[in-house]
């Protein structure tokens, strides 16, 4: 009777020893699924492109812009934002034109310039958590020898653009493929709360982690303000604002990252 009741004790030990060690393989397997799923998801690309080619554009005839978002193998369709911005070189003026969803993650716009010259476009995409703005330069018709000598006194212009203490624009290309780019529109409300947003980027990548401050003063005053701002998207870094007058104002967006340290600044107008 004794054996009887040993045996069945150890039997039942063993079962609950293999019961406890059956289910260690279905806990892993659990933590593997939770890890894959915290997997950093790939950055959004976006290629700029013209129907026609670049080398076939011309003043006075209608042409295409096109930017394809991608995720990986995956077109992007579902876009939160995809904005052409478009200048002539050497001039202030940017305008800004929303694009519109076609086929397979290309997203374009149509264009039509008067004059010949070199101009440039940049895509301002935001998806799925994340920005992208690369540029793309065009050469449209032919320059006669007056507009180059007047453009390669721009491009001087533009290449001492960093070093001085108003630089015009909204863009900063500075060495190593640096771009910097306010977002914020050129007349803004008194007394109503904004978005102060940079968007920072180094070869065509996000430039993550910076440390990022807006510097705003009224013009003709001394008192300069500093807000830090944070990132939110990689690579896009925004605080709230409110201007408390009417005027003229500078807002100077500042980034340091390592050994890096720049500012770009632009002008705005508060009704």
């Amino acid at each position: 009777m004794k054996r009887t009741i040993m045996k069945t004790l150890i039997f039942t030990f063993v079962v609950f020893i293999l019961a406890s060690c059956g289910g260690q393989p279905k806990e892993e397997g659990n933590n593997a699924s939770t890890n894959d799923s915290n997997d950093v998801p790939e950055m959004i690309e976006v290629s700029i492109s013209t129907s026609p080619s670049s080398d076939e554009l011309k003043p006075n005839e209608a042409f295409t812009i096109q930017a394809k978002v991608t995720q990986g193998d995956e077109n992007v369709n579902d876009a939160d934002e995809v904005e052409f911005e478009f200048w002539k070189k050497g001039q202030e003026e940017h305008k800004k034109v929303e694009g519109e969803l076609t086929e397979k993650g290309i997203y374009e716009v149509e264009k039509t310039v008067n004059e010949p010259g070199t101009y440039y476009v940049i895509s301002h995409v935001t998806a799925r958590g994340m920005h992208n703005m690369p540029q793309k330069e065009l050469q449209i018709g032919e320059m006669n020898h007056g507009s180059s000598n007047e453009e390669a006194m721009d491009e001087g212009e533009s290449n001492q653009e960093d070093n001085s203490e108003v630089a015009e624009g909204q863009h900063s290309h500075g060495v190593g493929g640096m771009m910097a780019h306010i977002m914020l529109d050129e007349k803004v409300s008194v007394n109503e709360e904004v978005s102060l947003v940079g968007h920072l980027q180094k070869d065509n990548k996000p430039l993550t982690e910076a440390d990022v401050q807006f510097e705003v003063w009224k013009k003709g005053e001394e008192k300069h303000e500093y807000v830090d701002a944070k990132e939110g998207n990689k690579g896009e870094y925004s605080v709230a604002y409110t201007f408390k007058e009417k005027g003229e104002y500078h807002v100077n967006l500042h980034y340091k990252k390592g050994d890096m340290h720049s500012h770009k600044e632009k002008v705005v107008t508060v009704e």
